[in-house]
């Protein structure tokens, strides 16, 4: 057998593939694809007999097409935005993802996000580093245990990140109107009914749902005016919040701190007014990230992989 790995010749995740290798096992060959795009693959990689696909190329229609010997992808990721998964149905190539990494990760960051805006820690950075000491420069501030907190989607990340601001004193609600009935009590949470309504009563809003055709641009301007005075957190996916309707509420100012380790296009330029103020904390896609997440998530989609080809088994398929 033969498996290929298509990352980016940018900012690549995996330099050798040893671990998928050794996952695998010997009875498959394991190559490192890098490029810039599916277009400029090797025609060779259309030969695999598995490929594992990373979020910086895109395998679109045309690239799926062409596979001519393919039985499966994992997308070694939680989201599967890059991949057009109704090309794969109609080649009948099941497409998998790794829901179960990095949970944790994804959670701290969010809520080290969070934390950093309600306390203005960067604002504070920089009353230090002008010699000033005066917390009236910082200020207001507001009590942590106080606040009303709203997750949109309440799946691994979103539970994870619902119980992290509980022990922390706060008031949690969440939206999310696929997860079955109960899951509230369980958590010992609000349940709202519409997305009005959480954006309404919350004063943090921190995003955990994927991003589908329901749900790219489900933040947009009308939701950014429920928003005012408030705070918003998004280490999700870019697309679920519209990128101009962000930069028209900043521009006015009418949110209180915005954290962002997602983008809608993360090929372009960050915009001009997210730059250089204490109110918008960002980072570069990094939510996932610590060095076990990064050797877990490679040994899980070579596993998901590996039991797809070798057994039949088709796990975490979307």
């Amino acid at each position: 057998m033969k498996i290929g790995i298509i990352d980016s010749n940018r900012n690549c995740y995996v330099t050798v593939p040893n671990i998928e290798q050794q996952t695998i096992g010997n009875e498959a060959s394991v190559t490192l694809y890098q490029a810039a795009s599916a277009n400029s693959l090797p025609d060779e990689v259309r030969d695999c007999d598995g490929l594992i696909s990373w979020h910086l190329v895109a395998l679109d229609a045309a690239f799926i097409g062409s596979l001519r010997n393919c039985k499966g992808i994992v997308r070694a990721a939680v989201g599967f935005d890059n991949i057009d998964l109704d090309a794969a149905r109609q080649r009948g190539i099941p497409v998998a993802n790794v829901p179960d990494y990095g949970t944790e990760e994804v959670a701290d960051h969010a809520l080290a996000m969070a934390l950093s805006l309600l306390r203005r820690l960067s604002r504070s950075h920089d009353v230090v580093i002008g010699g000033r000491w005066d917390w009236r420069e910082v200020g207001p501030l507001p009590r942590i245990s106080e606040l009303h907190v709203g997750i949109i989607g309440c799946g691994r990340i979103g539970m994870a990140v619902a119980l992290r601001f509980k022990a922390f004193g706060c008031r949690v609600s969440i939206f999310d109107p696929y997860q079955r009935s109960g899951i509230e009590k369980s958590l010992g949470v609000d349940r709202v009914e519409t997305l009005h309504q959480l954006l309404s009563v919350a004063g943090l809003v921190s995003i955990h749902t994927p991003l589908t055709d329901e749900t790219r641009h489900l933040i947009g301007d009308r939701e950014l005016h429920l928003l005012e005075g408030k705070y918003l957190v998004n280490t999700a996916r870019g697309a679920i919040i519209d990128g101009e309707a962000l930069c028209r509420a900043l521009a006015n100012r009418r949110l209180k701190g915005v954290g962002l380790d997602v983008y809608e296009d993360e090929k372009e330029p960050i915009p001009t007014v997210m730059q250089g103020r204490d109110d918008v904390l960002l980072s570069p896609h990094i939510a996932f990230y610590s060095e076990s997440a990064l050797t877990e998530l490679r040994a899980k989609a070579a596993s998901v992989l590996s039991d797809l080809l070798k057994h039949g088994w088709h796990r975490n398929v979307v």
